[in-house]
């Protein structure tokens, strides 16, 4: 049944809504109460009485537990979920006259309410089969794939709506699935501290990846600020709530590019109604499979370094350029086939000072009847196996050869002889430490290929030498760990997003394939937002051609900013992917040449801050320059707030942040303060990326004229003196 359209109506539906919202949070939170009062009791009468109970009966008491604390965490997350709803309960309104039926309004919101008197919604969920025309179709003519197959019919009519703190504060009717109107009032709202969902302006090209269930292997091209985090996370949602007998969120793995930017996006899935899936950065998942003894060098200071103007420098990205490599990939898979006999040196056993096997079985043991096996389980199987050949041949024979079977305590002597096997054979190892192996790659690298490496041969084995792993040899250190394990499979992830496509090297997808054997994947990237050319991917054919059944989608429209920035940015690249700015119009961003920057910055701010922005970031090119800035600013201003690789906290407010922990991020107000840092060709992709954390507002600093770089059409940006 349609419900009226006049606002009187409206409010009614509205207001029915919300009483039944505030009956569901009264029954979610009474019956959530209960069973955190009866889980608290069962945890105590577990513990009074577990002398009492056998180890069977505390592994079942403690099952059930779990059990129950797994059903009250979706009630709280439930009622969460209702909590948010309460104040604007749905975003969208579809009347829907199936073919042969009676027509009826669908409202759309963040997840369903329930008439359960009626067995019927007050809301749908956003991911509903239904809802799903509210993103693809405008009025007239539309379908929708429910479990008994696609309903066929047609939109009669679609509003929008601005519910705040229970009230509608303005609706729009359209024909088009989202009208710009509400669009840009969406839109041109101010930064918070967490990214937010976007389930009231998903467009049509975003629902579609949203909905992708099809694609093995995701790959999303998305120009800065068209969504492409957002719309992984709400595409994880989506494959949650379809999938949610065989997917949990402790099923997905999300690799994030900082600490910050893992903050940043640890309200999506939660406002969604989802609890927050796994999350990582390379650099913690490395940390894991690395021996601790060394000086790993994380993203941020290899970052850094890159931008100083180390004397090492010229030397160290050729050695940068070619560990990205194909053929250096193919290098590692090569070395890692020797790997058994550059580590193993095999020797005869031998028992009370009497040889035992031979070398020649010993080798034959190791090397070929079992080199069907990784080298890190090989080594126990071959243990078992020499120790049933000596007790075979020898400890249970009656040759009487060695006169073992006379010993008084045979038990104590056959154990004697086990230990004295698998210490014999741990000293055939070579070393078990990643890092040495390593060095042992780059020591006989000569036998690999016929390229004059002799420069990058010594920077790398100098570093080494001196305890100091570089960020470019840690995937291939990560590599040769995974083939001597033999790529265990995570059988718990199901699915994988990896966000900053870009800032990874062809090795590391290839270790991530046969790594995940069993997830889906989604990558997200922009390779405009390359901002490191030396150690990672050039091209997406660097990603593609690892995944043979990947499927790609690009978006080319940016949401965050103004048409002013975006139009601005997007002529500060030779890029041949398409970047289109949504009609939002602003001031052109402004060039400020001045010697006196931190107090022309410090007035930016206040004038910036009167205007009702929120959040202002302070952006410098290096971890240096962002600490001599903060701490001239915080002489002058009052709240200032410093980001860097120790703080994983995004707070709203004054942040004066690093050009390479900014990325993902975005600001009502972005200040670069050292537009002159930028200046040389190999910045140029750093510089837009500072650029297009903008959402209102961009002024740029600078000490000198940076007409080189700047858009050649003059009227995209003014010039201030």
């Amino acid at each position: 049944m349609y419900i009226g359209r006049s606002q009187q109506e409206e409010e009614k539906y509205l207001n029915t809504t919300i009483n039944a919202i505030n009956e569901l949070i009264d029954e979610y939170g009474g019956l959530s109460t209960e069973q955190d009062k009866e889980i608290r009791k069962q945890r105590k009468f577990l513990w009074d009485n577990r002398s009492e109970f056998d180890e069977f009966e505390v592994l079942e008491n403690c099952s059930q537990i779990a059990l129950e604390e797994k059903t009250y965490a979706n009630k709280i997350n439930k009622l969460r979920t209702l909590e948010r709803q309460f104040k604007s309960p749905y975003f969208a309104r579809l009347d829907f006259k199936e073919e042969g039926e009676e027509g009826e309004s669908f409202y759309i919101g963040l997840a369903s309410v329930e008439d359960k008197d009626n067995f019927d919604f007050y809301v749908f969920d956003w991911r509903s089969p239904v809802a799903n025309m509210f993103y693809d179709f405008e009025v007239g003519p539309a379908f929708y794939n429910a479990p008994i197959g696609k309903i066929e019919g047609t939109i009669e009519f679609s509003r929008q709506f601005n519910i705040k703190n229970s009230k509608i504060v303005f609706t729009h009717d359209s024909g088009a699935a989202l009208c710009d109107e509400s669009l840009t009032a969406m839109l041109g709202r101010n930064a918070t501290d967490k990214m937010k969902n976007i389930v009231a302006t998903i467009q049509k090209e975003q629902n579609d990846i949203i909905r992708n269930d099809d694609a093995r292997t995701l790959f999303i091209q998305g120009a800065a600020g068209s969504g492409k985090t957002s719309i992984a996370l709400h595409r994880a949602a989506y494959l949650l709530y379809k999938h949610r007998k065989d997917l949990q969120a402790d099923n997905i793995l999300i690799f994030s590019p900082n600490e910050v930017f893992a903050e940043y996006i640890s309200d999506v899935l939660p406002e969604l109604g989802e609890n927050n899936v796994l999350q990582t950065t390379f650099d913690a998942y490395a940390k894991k499979s690395l021996p601790t003894d060394y000086h790993f060098e994380n993203k941020a200071e290899h970052l850094d370094y890159l931008y100083s103007n180390d004397s090492q420098l010229a030397n160290r990205t050729l050695a940068m350029e070619y560990k990205n490599s194909i053929k250096f990939m193919e290098i590692i898979e090569d070395f890692c086939k020797d790997l058994p006999e550059k580590l193993v040196k095999c020797k005869p056993i031998f028992i009370e000072g009497k040889q035992i096997i031979p070398v020649k079985n010993v080798a034959n043991t190791f090397l070929k009847r079992f080199n069907d096996i990784p080298l890190l389980n090989r080594i126990n199987v071959v243990k078992q196996s020499i120790f049933s050949q000596v007790e075979n041949r020898f400890l249970n024979s009656d040759s009487g050869d060695y006169d073992f079977e006379y010993v008084e305590d045979k038990e104590n002597f056959y154990e004697h002889c086990r230990a004295e096997i698998n210490a014999q054979i741990d000293n055939m190892v070579l070393t078990f430490n990643t890092v040495e192996i390593y060095k042992l790659l780059w020591s006989d690298i000569e036998k690999y290929c016929n390229d004059d490496l002799g420069k990058v041969k010594e920077i790398t084995l100098a570093y080494l030498n001196n305890r100091e792993v570089k960020y470019e040899d840690i995937t291939p250190m990560l590599y040769i760990r995974a083939a001597m394990e033999g790529f265990r499979s995570y059988k718990n992830v199901k699915h994988i997003l990896i966000d900053e496509a870009q800032d990874y090297s062809p090795l590391f997808y290839e270790l991530i394939r046969k790594s995940f054997k069993n997830a889906a994947i989604t990558i997200m990237g922009d390779l405009n937002q390359r901002i490191d050319e030396h150690s990672n991917v050039k091209s997406r054919n660097a990603i593609t051609e690892i995944f043979n059944d990947i499927k790609i989608e690009v978006l080319s429209k940016s949401y965050r900013s103004t048409a002013n920035i975006t139009n601005f940015t997007r002529e500060l690249l030779d890029t041949h992917e398409p970047i289109e700015a949504v009609e939002r119009r602003g001031d052109n961003p402004k060039i400020i040449i001045t010697e006196n920057k931190i107090a022309e910055i410090a007035k930016t701010i206040e004038a910036m801050q009167e205007k009702g922005y929120k959040s202002i970031a302070v952006i410098c090119k290096t971890k240096a320059i962002t600490n001599d800035v903060y701490n001239k600013l915080k002489e002058v201003l009052d709240e200032i707030n410093l980001i860097d690789t120790e703080t994983s906290e995004f707070k709203v407010g004054v942040n004066v942040i690093s050009s390479y922990l900014s990325k993902g991020l975005e600001f009502d107000g972005v200040i670069v303060s050292d537009g002159e840092e930028y200046l040389n060709e190999s910045n140029k992709n750093l510089f837009y990326t500072v650029c297009t954390r903008a959402l209102h507002e961009l002024k740029i600093f600078t000490n000198k004229d940076l007409a080189e770089m700047l858009p050649k059409d003059k009227t995209l940006y003014e010039v201030e003196e």
